[in-house]
Protein backbone atom coordinates (compact mmCIF):
# COMPACT_ATOMS: atom_id res chain seq x y z
CA UNK A 1 0.00 0.00 0.00
CA UNK A 2 1.38 3.43 -0.85
CA UNK A 3 2.09 6.16 1.60
CA UNK A 4 0.19 9.36 1.53
CA UNK A 5 2.34 12.61 2.24
CA UNK A 6 1.74 14.13 5.46
CA UNK A 7 2.71 17.45 6.78
CA UNK A 8 6.10 15.97 7.63
CA UNK A 9 6.82 15.11 4.36
CA UNK A 10 6.17 18.18 2.50
CA UNK A 11 8.26 20.23 5.29
CA UNK A 12 11.13 18.60 5.06
CA UNK A 13 14.11 20.29 6.64
CA UNK A 14 17.52 20.71 4.99
CA UNK A 15 18.94 17.91 6.05
CA UNK A 16 16.36 15.77 4.60
CA UNK A 17 17.08 16.51 1.00
CA UNK A 18 20.15 15.43 -0.59
CA UNK A 19 22.64 18.65 -2.34
CA UNK A 20 22.57 18.31 -6.07
CA UNK A 21 26.00 19.39 -7.79
CA UNK A 22 25.47 22.72 -9.92
CA UNK A 23 25.73 22.53 -13.57
CA UNK A 24 27.44 25.81 -14.25
CA UNK A 25 29.16 28.84 -12.64
CA UNK A 26 25.72 30.89 -12.11
CA UNK A 27 23.87 27.85 -10.97
CA UNK A 28 26.90 27.24 -8.16
CA UNK A 29 26.38 31.42 -7.44
CA UNK A 30 22.26 30.71 -7.27
CA UNK A 31 22.92 28.07 -4.67
CA UNK A 32 25.20 29.50 -2.75
CA UNK A 33 23.10 32.30 -1.95
CA UNK A 34 20.04 30.01 -1.80
CA UNK A 35 20.91 29.77 2.38
CA UNK A 36 20.53 33.37 3.06
CA UNK A 37 16.97 33.25 2.27
CA UNK A 38 16.60 30.43 5.13
CA UNK A 39 17.29 33.17 7.54
CA UNK A 40 15.61 35.17 10.30
CA UNK A 41 15.20 38.66 9.22
CA UNK A 42 17.29 39.37 12.49
CA UNK A 43 19.89 37.09 11.68
CA UNK A 44 19.87 38.37 7.61
CA UNK A 45 20.32 42.09 8.81
CA UNK A 46 23.29 41.11 11.48
CA UNK A 47 25.11 40.21 8.03
CA UNK A 48 24.37 42.64 6.10
CA UNK A 49 27.04 45.41 5.43
CA UNK A 50 27.06 48.30 7.33
CA UNK A 51 27.04 52.26 7.31
CA UNK A 52 27.42 54.94 9.02
CA UNK A 53 24.96 58.00 8.40
CA UNK A 54 23.33 61.38 10.42
CA UNK A 55 19.40 61.82 9.76
CA UNK A 56 19.26 65.17 9.39
CA UNK A 57 17.15 67.28 11.47
CA UNK A 58 13.79 67.57 10.01
CA UNK A 59 10.11 68.79 11.00
CA UNK A 60 8.64 65.20 10.33
CA UNK A 61 10.98 64.00 13.38
CA UNK A 62 9.45 63.44 16.70
CA UNK A 63 12.61 64.65 19.33
CA UNK A 64 12.62 61.31 20.36
CA UNK A 65 13.64 59.85 17.45
CA UNK A 66 12.62 58.29 13.97
CA UNK A 67 11.05 54.72 14.05
CA UNK A 68 12.39 52.65 11.04
CA UNK A 69 11.83 49.20 10.41
CA UNK A 70 13.73 47.07 7.42
CA UNK A 71 12.78 43.58 6.76
CA UNK A 72 11.00 43.17 10.31
CA UNK A 73 13.84 44.79 12.44
CA UNK A 74 13.16 48.37 14.30
CA UNK A 75 15.20 50.96 14.43
CA UNK A 76 15.23 54.44 16.37
CA UNK A 77 17.03 57.26 14.47
CA UNK A 78 17.65 60.30 16.26
CA UNK A 79 18.49 63.30 14.15
CA UNK A 80 22.22 64.92 13.86
CA UNK A 81 23.60 61.32 15.30
CA UNK A 82 26.04 59.06 14.02
CA UNK A 83 24.23 55.34 13.54
CA UNK A 84 25.66 52.48 11.64
CA UNK A 85 23.22 50.88 9.93
CA UNK A 86 22.77 48.24 7.26
CA UNK A 87 21.87 48.73 3.66
CA UNK A 88 17.94 47.98 3.59
CA UNK A 89 17.49 51.12 6.13
CA UNK A 90 19.17 53.47 4.32
CA UNK A 91 16.94 51.93 1.17
CA UNK A 92 13.70 52.64 3.33
CA UNK A 93 15.11 56.13 3.95
CA UNK A 94 15.39 56.31 -0.06
CA UNK A 95 12.23 55.29 -0.89
CA UNK A 96 11.05 57.70 1.76
CA UNK A 97 9.14 59.86 -0.61
CA UNK A 98 6.79 62.75 0.04
CA UNK A 99 5.38 65.29 -2.50
CA UNK A 100 5.47 69.14 -1.66
CA UNK A 101 3.92 72.07 -3.45
CA UNK A 102 5.80 74.14 -5.64
CA UNK A 103 3.98 77.89 -5.17
CA UNK A 104 4.32 80.48 -7.65
CA UNK A 105 5.78 83.69 -5.99
CA UNK A 106 3.15 86.61 -7.81
CA UNK A 107 -0.15 84.66 -7.17
CA UNK A 108 0.59 82.53 -4.52
CA UNK A 109 -1.01 79.44 -5.98
CA UNK A 110 0.40 75.79 -6.12
CA UNK A 111 1.54 75.54 -9.51
CA UNK A 112 2.77 71.92 -9.20
CA UNK A 113 4.53 69.57 -7.00
CA UNK A 114 7.53 67.78 -6.58
CA UNK A 115 8.92 64.67 -5.24
CA UNK A 116 11.74 64.85 -2.07
CA UNK A 117 12.81 62.85 0.25
CA UNK A 118 11.05 62.82 3.83
CA UNK A 119 13.98 62.13 5.97
CA UNK A 120 17.44 63.02 4.32
CA UNK A 121 20.56 61.84 5.56
CA UNK A 122 24.17 62.10 4.80
CA UNK A 123 26.70 58.79 5.07
CA UNK A 124 29.57 59.34 6.65
CA UNK A 125 33.16 57.97 7.19
CA UNK A 126 34.06 56.30 10.19
CA UNK A 127 36.90 58.88 10.71
CA UNK A 128 35.09 61.92 10.27
CA UNK A 129 32.53 61.27 13.48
Amino acid sequence: MARTKDLGDLLATDDDVPMLKPRSKAAAAVAEATPTAFLTPEERIKKERRVRIVLEENENIPPTGQFISADGVAFMLRPGEPADVPISVCHVLDLAIQSTPQIDPSTKQVVGYRSRKRFPYTVVQPEMV
